[in-house]
């Protein structure tokens, strides 16, 4: 029996080159892809990190306004407290009067609510590397800046501000009942603002010629954190602008 060999005819050239370009290709394409992949991935985390952070300025932009209204409030009232201690150590008015009247502005006097940026979805973004991919240069620069430049500002105002409220509630305008008075009855403020005045408490704080410089020792500060808010009120409007513009690129 025969056994016939098929014959095997040698490749040319340009079956080689046929073969080395399907090759070449099959593994650049998959190349490719898998670049495209994980650059989809990195600009996924990349925009779900900057919704966190969008989320995260939209809480600071409600307690910014909160810290507003708080410190525009503590600022007339302030301002009236010194008015009203002219008045008294001018003789225009009586002592009874000057307490009365400086002792109902403090029922509704409240300052010294701090305020602090939530950092977490920022540090997030730094720490996953999402803030290198960010395209914008002038976004990464306000990005940066507000939780770097303005947000270090603000931790020292906070502890600044901590240290004033401290001495003016206990040094200069001692609050009966205390911070946290508005807890307690109106009677049992009634009956503490009674016993203040009586006790002669007063004489060395509210009824010492010395009290409108604490006080606007106090109103200063309150001014600078004022002013402070009112800058961050800004530049968190700007940086969602910037987030929002970002998104829609």
């Amino acid at each position: 029996m025969e056994v016939h060999h098929h014959a095997h005819h040698p490749k040319n050239w340009k079956e080689y080159i046929t073969e080395f370009i399907m090759l070449f290709a099959a593994v650049t394409l998959g190349f490719l892809a898998e670049n495209i992949r994980e650059h989809q991935i990195i600009n996924h985390k990349t925009n779900q990190n900057l919704q966190s952070i969008i989320l995260d300025l939209k809480k600071d932009s409600v307690l910014i306004q909160e810290r507003l209204q708080e410190y525009n409030k503590a600022s007339i009232l302030l301002e009236k407290l010194n008015a009203l201690s002219i008045h008294y150590h001018s003789s225009n008015i009586s002592k009874d009067e000057f307490l009365d009247s400086a002792l109902n502005i403090n029922i509704d006097l409240n300052f010294g609510t701090s305020f602090y940026i939530n950092n977490s979805s920022y540090k997030n973004t730094i720490s996953s590397g999402s803030f290198s991919n960010i395209s914008s240069l002038e976004l990464k620069r306000t990005i940066s800046d507000y939780y770097e430049v303005y947000g270090a500002k603000l931790n020292d105002n906070n502890r600044i501000l901590d240290d004033v409220v401290e001495f003016y509630t206990i040094h200069t305008l001692p609050k009966p009942g205390g911070r946290l008075g508005n807890t307690r009855s109106s009677e049992e403020i009634k009956n503490l603002i009674s016993y203040y005045k009586k006790s002669l408490l007063f004489n060395s704080s509210l009824l010492n010629k010395e009290f409108i410089i604490y006080n606007q020792k106090a109103k200063d500060r309150v001014d600078i954190y004022l002013f402070l808010m009112t800058t961050f009120n800004q530049k968190n409007s700007e940086l969602l602008k910037l987030l929002a513009a970002n998104q829609h690129e």
